[in-house]
């Protein structure tokens, strides 16, 4: 998929509440902040902090891993196996 097929603005509450949908399943403390910028400079972004481990998700890696995975769910659990380890 190409980053112009996707408008990441319609995108952005289905991606806060799978990331909060999965990260809640650990039961363990975490936090989620969305940075949303209406200016095309300023990509939509995605704060996502584990207890001690935090990283951020930007549009451009969620495109990249878009490429690989099948839906929107599947992208975001590929993203979180790959930067955390309570997931793996």
């Amino acid at each position: 998929m190409e980053q112009n097929d996707i408008n990441i603005h319609q995108l952005t509450d289905e991606i806060y509440q799978i990331l909060h949908k999965r990260v809640d399943k650990l039961g363990i403390a975490y936090g989620i902040v969305t940075e949303f910028s209406y200016n095309p400079e300023e990509p939509t972004s995605w704060t996502i902090s584990i207890e001690d481990s935090e990283i951020v998700l930007t549009s451009d890696m969620l495109f990249q891993y878009m490429k690989q995975h099948q839906n929107l769910e599947d992208t975001l659990t590929g993203f979180m196996h790959d930067h955390f380890p309570y997931f793996n």
